[in-house]
Parts: C-alpha cells; sequence; structure tokens
C-alpha cells in the first residue's frame, strides 16, 4: 500500500516520502507507537516505496511487479521475521535473515528487513542484529515496529532512528473501517468509539459479536465486588474462556479496551456529568450497577489496572496471565 492511502499519522508519512525522494532514509528505523495504530502498514509501505519499479515523488505507485509482489508477499527482497507461536523471534530465525543479507538484492533496488513487535526478539536474537543495525550490509534496510521499545536492548535502541506514532482518531478509524473492512459507518463509528484509537481493537471488536463482548467486560469488572481471591479467579476464567480455544491476546486487548469504556462511563456517572457523555449509554442499567460497586477511588484504581493490562498485553504477555492479575488487582 502506498503512503499517500494510508489513514492517518501524515506528519509521519510525508517525512518518510521526501526521505524516499531524496534517498536519505535512515539503514535502521523503529516504528513505535501504540498496538494496532498502523505500524506495520507503514513498513510495509516504506519497504513498496524503496523497491517501486515507478514510484511517484519518493511513494510507491501501488502497480507494478514490484508492488504487487510486496503486497502479496512474495518480494524476495522483503524479509518479515515476525514471532511464533510462542510469541518470540528466535535466534536462528534472525542469523538465517541476516545470512541472507550477506548478497545484494536478488530482484529489488533494496533489501528490507521487516521485523513485527520488534520487542519479542530473545535477547540473544537482538544481539545478534547489533553488528548489522550498526554497520547495515550495502542496500539493506531494517525496519522494526513496537508497542514496547523500551523492552528492546538499549544498545538496540540506540542504533535505530524511532519514529513515534500515536493513537488513531475515531474519524480515521471510521474511514478504514468503511473503505478496507465494508463495515456500515453507523456499526464503525460504534466500535471506533471504543477502539482507544487503536484500528485492531477496532476489528476485534467489529469480528466479535459486540453483546458478549460487553458482557465480558461486565464481568470482569465486577471482580471488584469479589470477596476473595478464589471468587475473583473464577470470573478470570470465565472472562477468558473455560473452554478450549481461549480468548486470543488480540480479543483480550479488544475487551479491556470495552472495560475501560466502561470505567469512563462510570466516572461520568459519579461526576454528575450530562449522560449523553456516556459512550455505552444504551447500557443504563449496567452502568448504575457499576457505579453502585466501584466508588470514585476504585473506579480510578479498575482504570489504572486495566492500563497495565493492556501494557502487559501489548508486551506479549499470556491472555489468561494477565486476566487473573486484572481481577486480582481491580
Amino acid at each position: 500500500m502506498p503512503f499517500r492511502d494510508i489513514v492517518g499519522h501524515r506528519h509521519l508519512t510525508s517525512l518518510l516520502t521526501r526521505a524516499v525522494a531524496r534517498g536519505t532514509v535512515p539503514p535502521t528505523l523503529l516504528l513505535a507507537g501504540p498496538a494496532g495504530v498502523g505500524k506495520w502498514r507503514v513498513a510495509r509501505a516504506i519497504a513498496e516505496a524503496l523497491n517501486c519499479l515507478a514510484p511517484v515523488e519518493g511513494d510507491a505507485c501501488g502497480t507494478c511487479r514490484a508492488c504487487d509482489r510486496i503486497g502479496r508477499d512474495m518480494h524476495v527482497d522483503v524479509l518479515p521475521l515476525v514471532a511464533d507461536d510462542t510469541g518470540k523471534i528466535k535466534v536462528d530465525e534472525v542469523r538465517d535473515v541476516l545470512d541472507r543479507c550477506d548478497y545484494r538484492p536478488f530482484e529489488g533496488q533494496r533489501r528490507v528487513v521487516l521485523i513485527r513487535d520488534a520487542d519479542a526478539l530473545v535477547e540473544q536474537a537482538q544481539n545478534a542484529l547489533l553488528k548489522s543495525l550498526e554497520e547495515p550490509p550495502p542496500a539493506t534496510v531494517f525496519v522494526m515496529t513496537s508497542a514496547a521499545p523500551d523492552a528492546l536492548l538499549r544498545t538496540v535502541r540506540s542504533r535505530t532512528m524511532r519514529l513515534t506514532f500515536g493513537r488513531l482518531p475515531v474519524d480515521d478509524i471510521v474511514r478504514i473501517l468503511v473503505r478496507d473492512h465494508a463495515m456500515a459507518e453507523a456499526d464503525a463509528r460504534r466500535v471506533a468509539m471504543l477502539a482507544d484509537g487503536s484500528l485492531g481493537a477496532a476489528l476485534a471488536l467489529g469480528s466479535t459479536a459486540l453483546a458478549d463482548m460487553r458482557d465480558a467486560a461486565t464481568l470482569l469488572l465486577r471482580a471488584a465486588s469479589a470477596a476473595d481471591l478464589a471468587g475473583r479467579l473464577a470470573i478470570a476464567r470465565s472472562v477468558v474462556g473455560e473452554k478450549k480455544p481461549e480468548r486470543t491476546r488480540q480479543d483480550m486487548q479488544a475487551l479491556l479496551h470495552m472495560a475501560s469504556s466502561l470505567v469512563r462511563d462510570v466516572s461520568v456517572l459519579h461526576a454528575g456529568a450530562d449522560r449523553r457523555l456516556l459512550a455505552n449509554g444504551d447500557m443504563a442499567d449496567t452502568l448504575d450497577r457499576l457505579a453502585r460497586a466501584l466508588s470514585p477511588a476504585a473506579a480510578r484504581q479498575a482504570f489504572a489496572t486495566l492500563d497495565r493490562g493492556l501494557g502487559a498485553l501489548e508486551r506479549n504477555a499470556g491472555a489468561k496471565l494477565v486476566t487473573e492479575w486484572i481481577c486480582a488487582e481491580i
């Protein structure tokens, strides 16, 4: 996808477009920011722009053979590194990619190594990258993405240029959901309001029955009223799924965004503000019950706990472990 088709982050995509046009793209880039805001899409757009056969002022044409092959993950000079089923990127995978970087690009102008969720690199894999990040092989660019860049080794961070991504505005998320995912605008706006600036969370909310997600988020918040730890852990098991398959990490991120939205609404009720400000105004009875169960101080504590839980999920912590921790702390 060309830079011009990416919704949001216009200041960063404009900066990258100019760098491509001038031939000044840094050899090592770290795209950092919240999960689900488009960092990986921008990373792939960099690969397209650098290898496009008919570039337009630093941007990819989006239609040539190189752009088509990159879009279908078939370009031999664009090398993705992603976490395996354990949530890690192992050193052997990194070494295999680095061995391939010893040769000049085969069909493209630049070899681009794309590392998704770079904080998933095990320490040995990060150390294996150090020399290549400091002195990249000829015609090679490394582009890493991470929602938890500070989890990377300091020596890795110091060898990259960081571009920081913010959360997407609601209108941008709505536009993407309608344009790229054929979602009705009313439905798109409803999930976008709950997604906390994350397209990934919006997609998870949109692909899951919203009523089920709301019920699970409400149950999670009820852990605050449980009398003992055993009761709270029982709630955690119900939320994450006692039967296989359990909720995925992405599903849990969407669920925690939903729970955070409910807690924000509870705070609106505590403040005596206009109910038209409620994000979940159609859940009046549920919100009233939660407001009675959560004092203003407890609501603030719940919001902070949910935020820390989201941060842990972004750092690839397991959904079950995070849910149990939230239920114990909330």
